[in-house]
């Protein structure tokens, strides 16, 4: 198309235009003979004047309308409202040309050019697409000419006066912060729970990035990628997971203060710490589950990576660190546990 385009243009200039006026183009569509497809197939010449007699800013609104005056079907034309001295020029352009095209001109393309049938005044016009056509085609065509219409009424171009990308580097940059500071958080917390618990901090700190393990396992299974929700996800339901190692810790702490066994402690420990442990992931697990049904994008995804977590969580601090302490009291027969 553009390579016929300017061949005609070079034709064109050979025959001496007057001054006074000049050629248009336009797209012809038709069927295309390989595809079968409707569309532009060559170009449409306008011999027009060259002085645009009614322009775009005298244009105040076009929009897309329905005649239903035609019989059961709809035709569709585009009603066109011009502003008073709009009004005038156009009565007069449309009173001197009567039978002649009128061509709407956008970025130096012909897109229409309807015949002019009658002179039109009182700022009031319309533009019918032929009722040969198709509904579809018709409409498509409405609203193509309300855009071109709308587009030439601004009353000056757009122009970039500044740019701004946001390009992928920012995901990254924001995603390797938040994952520095959620490490930063966990690892002080892991340092904090070997200082105060001794070597039931360190059962637990293990309970945790086992916890983190099985957590990032599922979510590559499930292929899901890192975002910030998603890390979000990942410190609370550590923070979870530790909570819950600092409940049974301190239960089995008070036993041992009413002097029971090592063995009995634990028992004991696990067995009134599991209630609060329980009630605190079976409502955090609601609520990811309500966050999954209702949540979008990132919620979802934070939603995902909280469920998740919730269930590992649960798993490594009831049953994981259970299997350890039962091994140390039962296993090596200890008589002293050290819980700090």
């Amino acid at each position: 198309m553009q390579d016929a385009l300017k061949r005609v243009k070079t034709y064109i200039a050979t025959l001496g235009v007057p001054d006074d006026r000049q050629v248009g183009f336009g797209e012809y569509d038709d069927i295309d003979a390989v595809t079968g497809k409707k569309g532009p197939v060559g170009w449409r010449t306008y011999y027009m004047e060259r002085r645009a007699e009614v322009t775009g800013e005298y244009i105040t609104d076009a929009q897309v309308a329905t005649d239903q005056n035609k019989g059961p079907q709809l035709e569709y034309y585009v009603a066109l409202t011009f502003s008073p001295t709009g009004a005038d020029k156009f009565q007069k352009v449309t009173k001197d040309n009567v039978k002649k095209r009128f061509a709407i001109i956008l970025d130096d393309k012909v897109d229409s050019a309807p015949v002019i049938q009658t002179e039109i005044g009182g700022g009031h016009a319309s533009i019918t697409l032929g009722s040969n056509q198709d509904k579809k085609e018709q409409l498509d065509a409405a609203k193509k000419l309300e855009m071109v219409l709308r587009s030439g009424a601004l009353p000056a171009p757009i122009e970039k006066s500044n740019e701004q990308r946001i390009g992928a580097s920012l995901g990254t940059d924001a995603i390797r912060l938040g994952l520095r500071g959620a490490l930063l958080g966990a690892g002080l917390v892991l340092i904090f729970m070997v200082a105060y618990y001794s070597v039931a901090g360190i059962i637990a700190d293990m309970a945790v990035l086992f916890n983190l393990l099985l957590q990032l396992s599922a979510l590559a299974a499930f292929g899901a990628s890192m975002t910030l929700p998603g890390i979000a996800g990942l410190a609370l339901t550590m923070g979870m997971a530790v909570d819950a190692n600092v409940l049974i810790n301190e239960r089995i702490r008070e036993e041992l203060r009413e002097g029971r066994s090592a063995r009995a402690a634990v028992e004991n420990g696990y067995s009134k710490a599991f209630a609060a442990i329980l009630d605190g992931h079976v409502t955090t697990f609601i609520g990811g589950l309500l966050l999954l049904q209702y949540g979008t994008g990132p919620i979802k995804g934070f939603a995902v990576t909280l469920i998740i977590g919730i269930v590992a969580s649960l798993f490594t601090a009831v049953v994981c660190t259970r299997m350890v302490f039962d091994w140390w009291v039962l296993g090596r027969r200890a008589k002293k546990l050290l819980i700090g």
